[in-house]
């Protein structure tokens, strides 16, 4: 009988075992808001940032050399300040002016980094959600399927999930409508499906930064300069095509024309301000990527809480398969 009993009563206890693990009162780990402690991935010998400075150099002259490319400047941040930050070639080909640290020049998409740290402020400071339905703060914003204008979010347009077609509103700015009437045109244009498909839109990212400065009772230039430029120090920076033009140490834009590079163009983006209208230096530029790997902190001041910042920096959408991580948003 005990050779019976022996198999029953550890069946008895696995499923005692198994049973308790599903217990009401047990709830599953739930996922962090905030992103884990920083720490080097790898040990850096004393003098391995300096060796890596003294040959950026060299390889900046590679690389214009290369390219061909009128000019350029480059900022090196480590340990909470800037190490390196230099000037390369010209800012104009036809005056020969040279590029120097505090040369702006117009930074084009990578205002949506700009852009998005100024949403993760305002979210930081309770006045807007990344999940805030951008209709709540701009009533007259709709797209084409009433559904999806009451749902679509800072966040979707942020990750260019909102099913707005590629690039949609670019070619009315091409044409010289403002962002208002580009705006309540994207109503017009048929939507792929929501929050499962990618397509790129400078004007998705301007309507979710005009809900939030909406939501904050001002414009979105004055929002950006009074939350994230002027507590950072970067004076030479703004959202304003007209303070870009006013500056007489700028980077003109040049076009490839046969084998040089010629300044042909005037591009004014403010229609799409916070997606690509933002004009600063690499010395200004440091001081943003001060504050962001310090993880929302600035010169000893929290400027933005971890928890707001995080959905800035990690994937929120797949583009196309994962093994390609640069598509993603």
């Amino acid at each position: 009988m005990a050779a019976v009993r022996t198999p029953r009563l550890l069946l008895t206890l696995v499923l005692i075992v198994t049973l308790s693990a599903c217990a009401p009162g047990t709830a599953p780990p739930q996922p962090a808001d905030q992103p884990p402690q920083l720490a080097a991935a790898v040990p850096l010998p004393d003098n391995a940032v300096a060796k890596a400075v003294d040959r950026l150099d060299g390889i900046a002259d590679r690389l214009m050399t290369q390219s061909g490319i009128p000019g350029m400047a480059v900022a090196v941040v480590h340990g909470g300040k800037t190490v390196y930050a230099k000037g390369f070639g010209v800012r104009d080909t036809t005056t020969g002016e040279k590029v120097d640290p505090d040369t702006v020049f117009q930074l084009a998409s990578l205002s949506k980094s700009l852009a998005a740290t100024v949403v993760a402020h305002q979210v930081s400071s309770g006045s807007i959600d990344w999940d805030t339905p951008v209709v709540d703060e701009l009533p007259w914003f709709a797209l084409s399927d009433p559904a999806i204008t009451r749902m679509v979010t800072i966040a979707d347009f942020f990750a260019h999930r909102s099913g707005l077609p590629d690039h949609a509103g670019d070619v009315l700015e091409d044409l010289g409508y403002d962002r208002r009437t580009v705006l309540e045109r994207m109503r017009l244009l048929p939507l792929g499906p929501f929050r499962t498909t990618f397509a790129y839109t400078n004007f998705g990212v301007t309507a979710a930064a005009e809900a939030v400065a909406a939501a904050a009772g001002r414009s979105w230039e004055d929002l950006s300069r009074d939350v994230l430029y002027r507590p950072l120090g970067m004076d030479s920076t703004s959202s304003r095509f007209a303070d870009f033009a006013a500056r007489t140490n700028r980077a003109v834009g040049h076009v490839k024309v046969g084998d040089s590079y010629q300044p042909r163009y005037t591009r004014n983006p403010d229609a799409q301000a916070p997606a690509g209208g933002v004009s600063s230096s690499v010395n200004d530029f440091a001081h943003w990527l001060m504050m962001m790997l310090a993880d929302g902190r600035y010169n000893d001041t929290r400027l933005i809480g971890p928890a707001a910042l995080l959905p800035a920096l990690t994937p929120q959408t797949v583009s196309s398969a994962p093994e390609q991580p640069a598509e993603r948003a």
